[in-house]
């Protein structure tokens, strides 16, 4: 059967809010986004969970904190499902960003293709996340774990199983961890 995976998103933050690209930079929850975090951690309570995870990234850890602390669960904190880094677009307003524009028609379509001013492509992204799991699961069964983690890198996951789609805030996916290996399960509703 496996040990099943509720992969989600963070709450919104300020700077989802503002359009700027946050990427490994931070900033804090909205009160909407963190309003998402509990109607998250409501639909999670009929799931079978006993660890929550999350990147280190701020806005990951205080989604995170919330629903822990709503499911009474206990948390960790693993760098490795932190956001794809973007290089020096980082910090900055997408909309002012021709090159960003123009990688972002072809980012999942080409996992190859990296941003030009640094950063890391989608294959590496999704090497970044297996190499993650298998850390999580080397040691450990877990029924049900929830990990709170970042759009486009859960994006760059998706399109490896040919699942694209734009994840909203606080949206996921669930996955299986079996023999070593990640399988899809189904977008979360």
């Amino acid at each position: 059967m496996g040990q099943q995976i509720y992969l989600c998103r963070h709450g919104q933050t300020e700077w989802n809010k503002a359009k700027i690209l946050q990427g490994q930079l931070d900033s804090p929850l909205t009160e909407d986004g963190q309003k998402q975090a509990q109607q998250l951690a409501q639909k999670a309570k009929s799931w079978p969970l006993e660890l929550i995870v999350s990147s280190h990234l701020g806005r990951a850890v205080q989604t995170a904190d919330i629903i822990a602390a709503t499911l009474k669960q206990p948390r960790l904190t693993l760098p490795g499902f932190c956001e794809r880094h973007f290089g020096s677009w980082q910090g900055k307003q997408t909309a002012t960003l021709p090159e960003y524009q123009a990688f972002r028609e072809h980012r999942y379509t080409r996992p190859d293709l990296m941003p030009n001013t640094g950063g890391e492509s989608a294959n590496m992204v999704t090497a970044r996340f297996y190499k993650t799991f298998a850390h999580l699961f080397a040691n450990h069964k877990y029924n049900g774990v929830m990990i709170i983690s970042h759009g486009d890198a859960m994006a760059c996951l998706a399109q490896s199983f040919d699942q694209g789609q734009v994840i909203d805030n606080c949206g996921g996916m669930l996955l299986r961890w079996e023999d070593n290996k990640l399988h899809w399960e189904k977008w979360l509703d």
